[in-house]
C-alpha cells in the first residue's frame, strides 16, 4: 500500500534519529486536526515577543538584523499564534514556524488549542497585515518568489477570493504558486523553511 507523505516522514525521522542519537526518535506527527471550538486570540506582545520555534522577534526590527533592513510590517505579516484553553499562548514569527512547532510537539488545532494566522491585504504591494483569523478559516498562498522571513514563501489571506487578488496583483513576479487550505498545510507538515532540521531536532528533544 502506498504511504502518504506524513507516514514516510515519520519512518525516515525515526530511522535517522535512531542512527544519530540512539534510542530517541522524532515525535509522532499529530493526527488531522479535530475542529471543536474557537478560543479567542491572545494579545500580541509586539514589543517583546519572540518566535517559540526559531527565536526571531515577531515585530520587524527597526534597525534590521544581521546587516539586513526590512520594510515596515515585514515580520508582522507572517505572524501566527497558538492559544490554549488555559489562556496561555505561543507566538510565532512565521506561519511555517507555528505549523512545524505544532508538528514537533503534537499540538492539534481544536483539541484544547486554537491556531491563528495574520491575514494580509494582497491588493497592496507590499501586502499589509490586516488582522488575525483562525487558521482553519484562512486561505494560504505559497509563491515561489514571495519574500517572507524564514524563506517559507507563505502568506495567509481571509478567503480564496483575497488569495486570488494577491496572486493576480503579482502575476509577473510570483512564479509558481499554490493556494492551500489549512488541512492541506497540515498534511504537508513539516513545512520547508530556514534551519528546519536543527529546529525540529531541538523541539523534538533530539538535541
Amino acid at each position: 500500500m502506498r504511504k502518504n507523505r506524513r507516514e514516510v516522514l515519520k519512518i525516515l525521522g525515526a530511522a535517522g534519529g535512531a542512527l544519530a542519537f540512539g534510542p530517541k526518535v522524532f515525535a509522532q506527527a499529530p493526527a488531522k486536526p479535530l475542529v471543536v471550538g474557537k478560543i479567542p486570540p491572545a494579545e500580541v506582545p509586539w514589543d517583546t515577543g519572540r518566535c517559540a520555534f526559531c527565536g526571531m522577534p515577531i515585530k520587524t526590527p527597526p534597525k534590521g538584523m544581521k546587516g539586513k533592513k526590512f520594510p515596515p510590517g515585514f515580520f508582522e505579516r507572517t505572524y501566527a499564534q497558538i492559544v490554549f484553553d488555559d489562556g496561555k499562548a505561543l507566538h510565532f514569527e512565521s506561519i511555517a514556524c507555528m505549523i512545524n512547532y505544532a508538528y514537533a510537539k503534537g499540538i492539534v488545532d481544536g483539541e484544547g488549542a486554537t491556531f491563528y494566522v495574520m491575514a494580509v491585504d494582497g491588493s497592496q504591494v507590499p501586502c499589509k497585515p490586516i488582522g488575525l483569523v483562525p487558521a482553519r478559516e484562512a486561505t494560504f498562498v505559497w509563491g515561489q518568489n514571495l519574500m517572507t522571513t524564514m524563506k517559507a514563501h507563505l502568506l495567509a489571506t481571509k478567503s480564496p477570493k483575497d488569495a486570488g487578488v494577491l496572486v493576480k496583483k503579482r502575476a509577473k513576479k510570483i512564479g509558481r504558486f499554490h493556494l492551500m487550505t489549512f488541512d492541506l498545510i497540515w498534511d504537508l507538515a513539516p513545512l520547508p523553511e530556514v534551519n528546519l532540521v536543527p529546529l525540529l531536532a531541538k523541539h523534538t528533544g533530539l538535541l
